[in-house]
């Protein structure tokens, strides 16, 4: 029996300038809405930027489920490359190839240190996330125990959606996978109103590991349209 899931979404189709939904995105979230009503959510949350919340709101009132703003989860918009250097992007976005063909190769230990990144701090933003995340678990009946979750009881099996954002999502992503973050923003996209979904199962001894059983499935036909915004 699966015991939390977890359906990260990025919100739907945004007018950046005014931090709101295009028609089309109003479409997609309504189409969110329907998705959630049929899967009995316990939980909505939601990053407290505009375009999350709107997107939140079709599926709140979709449910009936009130929702509750998690600031923790909102863009990493601080997340930027200096100007001037050659990518002049969120970290999130640099181009793919120097990641991946970074040498050493990126790992759990050194991801942080490759030279495009400059002085962002990435080890310790990261590690905020992870404690932001191990708190919001632990909300909901999920205690973090080195690197396994322990259910503590009353720990009812739960349905939790948090309509957040393409860079947080990622990167929120690598630390419940305990993968290193520059390896799931070079390989994987999310498109607007795009759903993962994780899943928490405890084993006998009444631990577990996330799972991630599908990454940034489109509420809608077109990939991964919109995939380099947040």
């Amino acid at each position: 029996m699966t015991d939390l899931v977890l359906y990260i979404v990025r919100h739907a189709e945004p007018a950046y300038p005014r931090d709101a939904l295009t028609a089309r995105g109003r479409r997609q979230a309504r189409t969110l809405a329907r998705r959630f009503a049929r899967e009995a959510l316990t939980d909505l949350c939601s990053s407290p930027l505009r375009r999350a919340m709107q997107t939140a709101g079709y599926v709140a009132r979709a449910t009936g489920l009130p929702c509750a703003l998690e600031p923790w989860t909102a863009e990493l918009e601080s997340w930027a490359l200096a100007a001037g250097t050659p990518e002049e992007a969120p970290a999130w976005q640099v181009h793919p190839p120097a990641v991946r063909g970074a040498r050493p190769p990126i790992d759990g230990d050194n991801w942080h240190r490759l030279p495009v990144w400059g002085d962002l701090e990435l080890a310790e933003r990261f590690a905020k996330i992870g404690r932001e995340s191990d708190a919001f678990f632990a909300r909901l009946g999920w205690v973090r125990e080195g690197d396994r979750y322990r259910a503590e009881p009353p720990a009812a099996p739960r349905r939790v959606a948090v309509v957040c954002h393409a860079g947080f999502a990622l990167t929120w992503l690598a630390h419940l996978l305990a993968v290193p973050p520059p390896l799931l923003w070079a390989g994987f996209a999310l498109a607007p109103a795009a759903v993962t979904e994780v899943e928490l199962r405890r084993g006998a001894d009444g631990t577990t590991t996330p799972r991630c059983l599908a990454l940034g499935v489109p509420i809608e036909g077109g990939g991964a349209a919109g995939r380099r915004a947040s």
